[in-house]
Order: structure tokens, then C-alpha cells, then sequence
């Protein structure tokens, strides 16, 4: 069986519950039919429904069809944030991701000053530069990937691996909303001056500090949201 071929039957899936051609508690169309339209077997059609009940989205009853699960029944993080970013109007899906943000990288601030090394300041030091000189020159995406880069150390900092993972699953979907903001010169200029706050405590061992610095820059964040 082509592994390919699964993963795509398994993608056309999850577009068409995010299309709502399928929805919540609807049965999939018989098996030999799906497979047809999607142009594979009926083996091929069979993995990728085991796949998609593996992650939660697809209920199979027995003797009575395969159903679509509700979201909140879903349990791999990637496919749920790709169906909500498809959803989910911006400004709203904008405000969720801040709230996860917040959850994550405050308590992350607080690791990364309390077990930050010298080459995770080195990281931050050069990523908070290379931000400084894109606002210099006007370079927006510049900013965007030194603004993303920068986080990323202070979670890399904090040395949880669990962190590191679940922020580089939100990686994408965020990136539609920090690319807007980071379009605004006066949002940048306050990320700068957020940003140094947070280095100033991480490199000093404030933990306590540290997550009042991010917190305090994810209410800004957030606010910056009803800017676009």
C-alpha cells in the first residue's frame, strides 16, 4: 500500500470536514464510494480511516458505519489546529492562540531564567539584534522571522522539550496573525521594548520577573490583535 496514497485519502478527509461537506456526527458515505471519488482502494481507503480514528476524528460503530467525532473529541493536536485555522474567523482564532501563548510561554519565561546557559543568551542576544535592524530598515518579515526566532529561544531555554513541541505544532497558524501586526511600525516598536524586558529577566535569573515581563507582553500582544 502507498503511504502516500494514505496520507492523501486521510487529507482529503479532514478538507472535507473542514469545508463542512462532512460534519460533526455524519456518517462517511460507504466505504467502496468514498474510496471511488478519492481515487484509491478500497485497502487504501481502510488505513486512512484507521489513521483518523487513531487521532479521534472518525468513529467507526460496527454494523453501522463510520461517523464523524466532535472536535472536542479529537486527540492529535496538528489535525485540530489545521481544521480550526480553516474555520475559525482570524480575529477570533487570533485570540485563542494568545491564550494558549500566555499558558505556555509565561510559565516557559519562568524555566528559561531559572535554567537559561550562556548559549541560549548568546541566541537571544543575536535574535533581539537582528530584530533591532529590521525595524531599522523597514523589513517587515525580517522582524517577523527575528520576532519568531526569539520566543523560540526562550522556550528552547526553559529546556522542556514538551514546550518546545506543542509550540512548533501552534508554529503555523500563528504565523497569519503575527504577520499582520508585525506589519504596524508601533506594534514593533512596543515588541521591541517587550522583548528586552523579558531578556533582562531571563539573564538575570528572574523567574518571577520573567513571566511578569511576557505576561505582560501577551496582553499587548492581544491587544495589538484589534489593530488588523
Amino acid at each position: 500500500m502507498s503511504q502516500s496514497l494514505s496520507s492523501k485519502a486521510v487529507q482529503d478527509i479532514v478538507d472535507r470536514i473542514a469545508a463542512g461537506d462532512l460534519k460533526d456526527g455524519e456518517a462517511l458515505p460507504p466505504e467502496a464510494e468514498l474510496a471511488a471519488e478519492l481515487g484509491i482502494s478500497r485497502l487504501t481507503m481502510r488505513e486512512a480511516v484507521r489513521v483518523l480514528k487513531d487521532r479521534g476524528v472518525l468513529r467507526v460503530v460496527h454494523g453501522r458505519g463510520t461517523y464523524v467525532a466532535s472536535i472536542d473529541e479529537w486527540t492529535d493536536l496538528p489535525t485540530i489546529i489545521e481544521v480550526l485555522g480553516k474555520t475559525t474567523a482570524p480575529r477570533q482564532l487570533g485570540e485563542q492562540l494568545i491564550e494558549v501563548r500566555r499558558m505556555i510561554e509565561v510559565g516557559a519565561c519562568g524555566l528559561a531564567a531559572a535554567n537559561r546557559t550562556d548559549a541560549d543568551l548568546v541566541a537571544m542576544r543575536a535574535h533581539l539584534d537582528e530584530f533591532d535592524a529590521a525595524l531599522e530598515s523597514g523589513d517587515v518579515e525580517a522582524a517577523l522571522m527575528s520576532d519568531i526566532a526569539f520566543h523560540s529561544d526562550v522556550v528552547a531555554a526553559s529546556a522542556n522539550p514538551f514546550l518546545q513541541t506543542i509550540m512548533t505544532v501552534l508554529e503555523s497558524p500563528l504565523m497569519r496573525s503575527r504577520r499582520a501586526t508585525t506589519a504596524i511600525p508601533e506594534v514593533r516598536e512596543r515588541a521591541r521594548e517587550h522583548h528586552r524586558t523579558i531578556f533582562a529577566a531571563i539573564e538575570a535569573g528572574d523567574a518571577s520577573a520573567a513571566k511578569n515581563a511576557m505576561r505582560a507582553h501577551m496582553t499587548q500582544t492581544k491587544q495589538d490583535l484589534e489593530l488588523i
